[in-house]
Protein backbone atom coordinates (compact mmCIF):
# COMPACT_ATOMS: atom_id res chain seq x y z
CA UNK A 1 0.00 0.00 0.00
CA UNK A 2 1.07 3.85 -0.42
CA UNK A 3 3.53 4.55 2.43
CA UNK A 4 3.48 1.28 4.02
CA UNK A 5 4.25 -2.36 3.93
CA UNK A 6 1.94 -4.17 5.91
CA UNK A 7 4.33 -7.52 7.25
CA UNK A 8 1.86 -8.72 10.41
CA UNK A 9 -1.57 -7.78 11.89
CA UNK A 10 -2.61 -6.69 15.43
CA UNK A 11 -5.86 -7.46 15.62
CA UNK A 12 -8.55 -7.39 18.98
CA UNK A 13 -10.34 -10.34 19.30
CA UNK A 14 -13.57 -10.34 21.27
CA UNK A 15 -14.85 -13.99 22.89
CA UNK A 16 -18.80 -13.56 24.92
CA UNK A 17 -20.10 -16.87 25.90
CA UNK A 18 -23.80 -16.98 27.52
CA UNK A 19 -24.12 -19.23 30.47
CA UNK A 20 -25.44 -21.90 27.98
CA UNK A 21 -21.91 -21.99 27.07
CA UNK A 22 -22.48 -20.96 23.57
CA UNK A 23 -19.80 -18.25 21.95
CA UNK A 24 -19.56 -15.39 19.92
CA UNK A 25 -17.02 -13.98 18.11
CA UNK A 26 -15.87 -10.57 16.88
CA UNK A 27 -12.55 -8.81 16.04
CA UNK A 28 -11.88 -5.18 15.09
CA UNK A 29 -8.06 -4.81 13.62
CA UNK A 30 -5.79 -1.65 15.03
CA UNK A 31 -6.34 0.75 11.96
CA UNK A 32 -6.03 4.50 13.28
CA UNK A 33 -5.02 5.50 10.31
CA UNK A 34 -8.53 4.93 8.73
CA UNK A 35 -10.53 6.18 11.62
CA UNK A 36 -10.21 3.02 13.83
CA UNK A 37 -8.04 2.80 17.02
CA UNK A 38 -5.07 1.33 18.12
CA UNK A 39 -5.04 -2.02 19.66
CA UNK A 40 -3.65 -0.26 22.96
CA UNK A 41 -7.12 1.54 22.88
CA UNK A 42 -8.90 -1.09 22.68
CA UNK A 43 -7.63 -2.96 24.95
CA UNK A 44 -7.16 -0.20 27.79
CA UNK A 45 -11.60 0.68 26.98
CA UNK A 46 -12.19 -2.89 26.74
CA UNK A 47 -10.92 -4.25 30.06
CA UNK A 48 -10.36 -1.05 32.31
CA UNK A 49 -14.36 0.24 31.52
CA UNK A 50 -16.28 -2.37 29.18
CA UNK A 51 -16.04 -5.88 29.97
CA UNK A 52 -17.86 -6.02 33.33
CA UNK A 53 -20.77 -4.12 31.93
CA UNK A 54 -21.48 -6.74 29.74
CA UNK A 55 -21.90 -9.37 32.73
CA UNK A 56 -25.45 -10.35 33.07
CA UNK A 57 -26.61 -8.94 29.74
CA UNK A 58 -29.01 -10.72 27.41
CA UNK A 59 -27.85 -10.85 24.08
CA UNK A 60 -31.60 -10.53 22.74
CA UNK A 61 -30.65 -6.57 23.19
CA UNK A 62 -28.29 -6.34 20.80
CA UNK A 63 -28.95 -3.06 19.61
CA UNK A 64 -29.51 -1.80 22.95
CA UNK A 65 -26.29 -3.52 24.43
CA UNK A 66 -24.55 -1.63 21.55
CA UNK A 67 -25.60 1.49 21.91
CA UNK A 68 -25.36 1.36 25.64
CA UNK A 69 -21.85 0.73 26.30
CA UNK A 70 -21.30 3.13 23.18
CA UNK A 71 -23.09 6.33 24.94
CA UNK A 72 -20.93 5.57 28.20
CA UNK A 73 -17.68 4.50 26.74
CA UNK A 74 -17.75 7.13 23.82
CA UNK A 75 -13.56 6.90 23.32
CA UNK A 76 -14.07 3.00 23.28
CA UNK A 77 -15.12 3.29 19.39
CA UNK A 78 -13.03 0.07 18.49
CA UNK A 79 -13.82 -2.00 21.09
CA UNK A 80 -17.57 -1.41 21.14
CA UNK A 81 -17.37 -2.27 16.67
CA UNK A 82 -15.57 -5.97 18.11
CA UNK A 83 -18.51 -6.48 20.84
CA UNK A 84 -21.07 -5.58 18.84
CA UNK A 85 -19.67 -8.36 15.82
CA UNK A 86 -19.54 -10.89 18.56
CA UNK A 87 -22.98 -10.22 19.58
CA UNK A 88 -24.31 -10.92 15.62
CA UNK A 89 -22.48 -14.40 15.55
CA UNK A 90 -23.99 -14.97 19.61
CA UNK A 91 -27.26 -13.77 19.05
CA UNK A 92 -27.42 -15.99 15.62
CA UNK A 93 -26.07 -18.89 17.04
CA UNK A 94 -28.70 -18.85 19.86
CA UNK A 95 -31.52 -18.53 17.63
CA UNK A 96 -30.24 -20.85 14.93
CA UNK A 97 -30.10 -18.36 12.55
CA UNK A 98 -27.48 -16.58 10.02
CA UNK A 99 -26.42 -13.08 11.07
CA UNK A 100 -28.02 -11.63 7.94
CA UNK A 101 -31.00 -12.77 8.79
CA UNK A 102 -30.57 -10.36 12.27
CA UNK A 103 -29.51 -7.60 9.90
CA UNK A 104 -33.52 -7.91 8.03
CA UNK A 105 -32.71 -10.88 5.75
CA UNK A 106 -30.58 -12.51 2.89
CA UNK A 107 -31.08 -10.04 -0.42
CA UNK A 108 -28.14 -12.94 -2.08
CA UNK A 109 -26.57 -16.06 -1.63
CA UNK A 110 -23.59 -15.57 -3.01
CA UNK A 111 -21.36 -12.01 -4.18
CA UNK A 112 -17.74 -11.33 -6.21
CA UNK A 113 -15.41 -10.68 -4.28
CA UNK A 114 -13.24 -7.28 -5.82
CA UNK A 115 -9.31 -9.31 -5.56
CA UNK A 116 -6.46 -6.32 -4.79
CA UNK A 117 -3.53 -6.27 -7.46
CA UNK A 118 -0.80 -4.32 -5.65
CA UNK A 119 3.13 -5.47 -6.60
CA UNK A 120 6.10 -3.58 -7.27
CA UNK A 121 6.39 -3.73 -10.98
CA UNK A 122 3.83 -3.56 -13.90
CA UNK A 123 5.21 -6.93 -15.21
CA UNK A 124 3.97 -8.88 -11.69
CA UNK A 125 0.81 -6.73 -11.68
CA UNK A 126 -0.16 -8.05 -14.83
CA UNK A 127 1.20 -11.43 -14.37
CA UNK A 128 -1.05 -11.14 -10.90
CA UNK A 129 -4.61 -10.43 -12.91
CA UNK A 130 -4.01 -13.16 -15.41
CA UNK A 131 -3.44 -15.47 -13.02
CA UNK A 132 -6.69 -13.84 -11.04
CA UNK A 133 -9.13 -14.15 -14.45
CA UNK A 134 -8.24 -17.36 -14.99
CA UNK A 135 -9.46 -18.53 -11.65
CA UNK A 136 -12.49 -16.85 -12.03
CA UNK A 137 -12.02 -13.09 -10.53
CA UNK A 138 -14.46 -10.46 -11.79
CA UNK A 139 -14.02 -7.30 -10.19
CA UNK A 140 -9.86 -5.96 -9.25
CA UNK A 141 -8.61 -3.05 -7.40
CA UNK A 142 -5.70 -1.72 -8.11
CA UNK A 143 -3.14 -0.40 -5.36
CA UNK A 144 -1.93 2.83 -6.19
CA UNK A 145 1.77 4.73 -5.22
CA UNK A 146 3.81 2.04 -4.77
CA UNK A 147 5.63 2.82 -8.19
CA UNK A 148 5.50 6.11 -10.17
CA UNK A 149 2.02 7.33 -11.48
CA UNK A 150 3.46 6.28 -15.09
CA UNK A 151 3.79 3.36 -13.75
CA UNK A 152 0.66 2.77 -12.29
CA UNK A 153 -1.46 4.11 -15.53
CA UNK A 154 1.20 1.64 -17.30
CA UNK A 155 -0.43 -1.25 -14.59
CA UNK A 156 -3.65 -0.79 -15.22
CA UNK A 157 -4.15 0.11 -18.73
CA UNK A 158 -2.12 -3.02 -19.21
CA UNK A 159 -4.90 -4.92 -17.14
CA UNK A 160 -7.83 -3.63 -18.79
CA UNK A 161 -6.25 -5.18 -21.97
CA UNK A 162 -6.08 -8.62 -20.41
CA UNK A 163 -9.67 -8.19 -19.07
CA UNK A 164 -11.29 -6.49 -21.69
CA UNK A 165 -13.88 -4.58 -21.40
CA UNK A 166 -16.83 -5.83 -19.20
CA UNK A 167 -14.75 -6.71 -16.34
CA UNK A 168 -14.77 -3.83 -13.69
CA UNK A 169 -11.19 -2.13 -12.53
CA UNK A 170 -11.13 0.73 -9.84
CA UNK A 171 -7.97 1.68 -8.11
CA UNK A 172 -6.65 2.98 -4.88
CA UNK A 173 -4.12 5.49 -3.73
CA UNK A 174 -4.67 5.17 0.38
CA UNK A 175 -4.22 8.83 0.51
CA UNK A 176 -0.15 8.27 -1.09
CA UNK A 177 -1.06 11.00 -4.40
CA UNK A 178 -0.37 14.63 -4.30
CA UNK A 179 -3.57 16.40 -6.60
CA UNK A 180 -1.35 16.69 -9.88
CA UNK A 181 -0.65 13.20 -9.05
CA UNK A 182 -4.18 12.02 -9.08
CA UNK A 183 -4.93 14.15 -11.62
CA UNK A 184 -2.11 12.90 -14.20
CA UNK A 185 -3.51 9.56 -13.11
CA UNK A 186 -6.97 9.72 -13.99
CA UNK A 187 -5.87 11.43 -17.47
CA UNK A 188 -4.05 8.58 -18.17
CA UNK A 189 -6.35 6.09 -17.60
CA UNK A 190 -9.49 8.24 -19.44
CA UNK A 191 -9.71 5.35 -22.23
CA UNK A 192 -9.26 2.46 -19.74
CA UNK A 193 -13.09 2.50 -17.93
CA UNK A 194 -11.64 2.86 -14.17
CA UNK A 195 -14.58 1.98 -12.22
CA UNK A 196 -13.70 4.47 -9.30
CA UNK A 197 -10.80 5.82 -7.55
CA UNK A 198 -10.80 5.48 -4.54
CA UNK A 199 -8.73 8.15 -1.52
CA UNK A 200 -6.74 9.33 -3.86
CA UNK A 201 -5.60 12.45 -1.54
CA UNK A 202 -5.08 13.17 1.85
CA UNK A 203 -7.95 13.65 3.96
CA UNK A 204 -7.30 17.82 5.52
CA UNK A 205 -6.98 17.97 0.92
CA UNK A 206 -10.38 19.19 0.28
CA UNK A 207 -9.73 21.78 -2.51
CA UNK A 208 -7.58 18.81 -4.20
CA UNK A 209 -10.71 16.81 -3.81
CA UNK A 210 -13.46 19.26 -5.19
CA UNK A 211 -10.92 19.47 -8.20
CA UNK A 212 -10.71 16.44 -9.10
CA UNK A 213 -14.28 15.27 -8.51
CA UNK A 214 -15.11 18.44 -10.89
CA UNK A 215 -12.86 16.80 -13.83
CA UNK A 216 -15.49 13.92 -13.62
CA UNK A 217 -12.69 11.66 -15.53
CA UNK A 218 -13.68 9.27 -13.14
CA UNK A 219 -15.87 8.33 -9.73
CA UNK A 220 -14.19 9.22 -6.63
CA UNK A 221 -14.60 6.96 -3.90
CA UNK A 222 -13.15 7.93 -0.03
CA UNK A 223 -12.22 5.77 2.46
CA UNK A 224 -10.34 6.92 4.95
CA UNK A 225 -11.93 10.45 5.00
CA UNK A 226 -14.86 8.72 6.39
CA UNK A 227 -16.01 7.81 9.85
CA UNK A 228 -19.41 8.96 10.08
CA UNK A 229 -22.70 9.44 8.46
CA UNK A 230 -21.71 13.70 9.08
CA UNK A 231 -18.16 12.43 6.81
CA UNK A 232 -20.85 11.13 3.74
CA UNK A 233 -23.07 14.23 3.58
CA UNK A 234 -19.86 16.21 3.24
CA UNK A 235 -18.48 13.97 0.48
CA UNK A 236 -21.73 13.83 -1.73
CA UNK A 237 -21.51 17.71 -1.84
CA UNK A 238 -17.83 17.86 -2.39
CA UNK A 239 -19.01 15.69 -5.81
CA UNK A 240 -17.80 12.01 -4.54
CA UNK A 241 -19.93 9.11 -6.18
CA UNK A 242 -19.24 6.66 -3.07
CA UNK A 243 -17.62 5.79 -0.05
CA UNK A 244 -15.84 2.53 1.74
CA UNK A 245 -17.95 1.03 4.60
CA UNK A 246 -15.84 -0.90 7.81
CA UNK A 247 -17.20 -2.15 10.66
CA UNK A 248 -13.96 -0.88 12.43
CA UNK A 249 -14.48 2.64 12.00
CA UNK A 250 -18.44 3.04 11.92
CA UNK A 251 -19.37 0.87 14.97
CA UNK A 252 -19.27 -2.65 13.96
CA UNK A 253 -22.18 -4.50 12.21
CA UNK A 254 -24.58 -2.11 13.42
CA UNK A 255 -22.86 1.04 12.45
CA UNK A 256 -22.36 -0.51 8.72
CA UNK A 257 -25.98 -1.05 8.62
CA UNK A 258 -27.02 2.63 9.54
CA UNK A 259 -24.50 4.16 7.13
CA UNK A 260 -25.45 1.68 4.05
CA UNK A 261 -29.05 3.27 4.94
CA UNK A 262 -27.35 7.19 4.58
CA UNK A 263 -25.80 6.05 1.49
CA UNK A 264 -28.88 4.54 -0.15
CA UNK A 265 -30.79 7.76 0.52
CA UNK A 266 -27.98 10.47 -0.81
CA UNK A 267 -27.51 8.03 -3.73
CA UNK A 268 -23.88 7.32 -2.70
CA UNK A 269 -21.84 3.45 -4.11
CA UNK A 270 -20.89 1.23 -1.56
CA UNK A 271 -18.04 -0.77 -1.35
CA UNK A 272 -18.03 -3.11 1.29
CA UNK A 273 -14.23 -3.97 3.03
CA UNK A 274 -12.19 -5.29 5.25
CA UNK A 275 -8.99 -3.53 6.25
CA UNK A 276 -5.80 -5.40 5.05
CA UNK A 277 -4.92 -8.14 7.41
CA UNK A 278 -8.54 -9.24 9.14
CA UNK A 279 -9.24 -12.61 10.37
CA UNK A 280 -11.70 -14.87 8.88
CA UNK A 281 -14.16 -13.53 11.63
CA UNK A 282 -14.32 -10.03 10.32
CA UNK A 283 -14.38 -11.14 7.11
CA UNK A 284 -17.23 -13.49 7.85
CA UNK A 285 -18.96 -10.38 8.88
CA UNK A 286 -18.18 -8.77 5.72
CA UNK A 287 -19.95 -11.15 3.58
CA UNK A 288 -22.96 -11.51 6.10
CA UNK A 289 -23.12 -7.54 5.88
CA UNK A 290 -23.07 -8.52 1.60
CA UNK A 291 -26.32 -10.42 1.76
CA UNK A 292 -28.00 -8.34 3.48
CA UNK A 293 -27.83 -5.13 1.86
CA UNK A 294 -28.97 -3.24 -0.88
CA UNK A 295 -26.40 -2.52 -3.07
CA UNK A 296 -22.67 -3.54 -3.01
CA UNK A 297 -21.83 -1.91 -6.58
CA UNK A 298 -18.63 -1.00 -5.72
CA UNK A 299 -17.44 -4.37 -4.85
CA UNK A 300 -16.59 -6.55 -1.32
CA UNK A 301 -13.26 -7.22 0.13
CA UNK A 302 -12.80 -9.62 2.48
CA UNK A 303 -9.72 -9.52 3.32
CA UNK A 304 -8.45 -12.82 5.40
CA UNK A 305 -7.21 -14.75 2.74
CA UNK A 306 -4.22 -12.16 2.10
CA UNK A 307 -3.07 -13.78 5.71
CA UNK A 308 -0.24 -16.23 6.32
CA UNK A 309 -2.16 -18.10 8.89
CA UNK A 310 -5.86 -17.25 10.27
CA UNK A 311 -7.60 -18.45 13.30
CA UNK A 312 -10.21 -20.41 12.17
CA UNK A 313 -10.31 -24.15 10.81
CA UNK A 314 -12.15 -23.83 7.88
CA UNK A 315 -11.77 -19.89 6.10
CA UNK A 316 -14.35 -19.12 3.69
CA UNK A 317 -12.98 -19.50 -0.08
CA UNK A 318 -14.33 -18.39 -3.28
CA UNK A 319 -14.58 -20.98 -6.05
CA UNK A 320 -14.46 -19.89 -9.03
CA UNK A 321 -14.01 -16.17 -8.30
CA UNK A 322 -17.48 -16.17 -6.14
CA UNK A 323 -17.85 -16.46 -2.47
CA UNK A 324 -20.69 -18.16 -1.30
CA UNK A 325 -22.33 -16.97 1.84
CA UNK A 326 -22.45 -19.04 4.79
CA UNK A 327 -26.15 -20.02 6.20
CA UNK A 328 -24.39 -21.61 8.98
CA UNK A 329 -25.84 -19.91 12.31
CA UNK A 330 -23.89 -16.84 13.29
CA UNK A 331 -20.83 -15.08 11.18
CA UNK A 332 -20.96 -18.57 9.91
CA UNK A 333 -17.57 -19.90 11.09
CA UNK A 334 -15.42 -21.18 14.00
CA UNK A 335 -12.72 -20.00 16.12
CA UNK A 336 -9.80 -22.31 16.92
CA UNK A 337 -9.04 -21.78 20.12
CA UNK A 338 -5.70 -23.11 20.16
CA UNK A 339 -4.67 -21.41 17.16
CA UNK A 340 -5.83 -18.18 18.47
CA UNK A 341 -4.06 -18.92 21.73
CA UNK A 342 -0.92 -19.16 19.85
CA UNK A 343 -1.31 -15.53 18.47
CA UNK A 344 -1.95 -13.65 21.53
CA UNK A 345 0.00 -11.20 23.31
Amino acid sequence: MAGVHITHAETFIVRLETHQGIVGWGENTAAPSHGGQTLEQMEHAFHQDIHTLLIGQDSRCLAGITNLIAQKFPTGSGAVAAIDMALYDLLGKELGVDSCTLMGGRQRDEIPPLWLIGTKSVEADIAETEKCLALGYRFFKLKLGVKSVEEDIQSLVGMRKILGPEIQICADANMGYSTEQAVTFLQGCRDANVAFLEQPLAKENIAGLKHICDLKLAPIGLDESITSSADMIKAKEYGVSGVSLKTLKLGGISGVIRSAAVCNAMELQINLAGKIAETSIASAAVLQLSAALNGVNWGVSPSHLYLAEDIVDKPIQPVNGMYSIPNAPGLGIEVNEDQLKRFHA
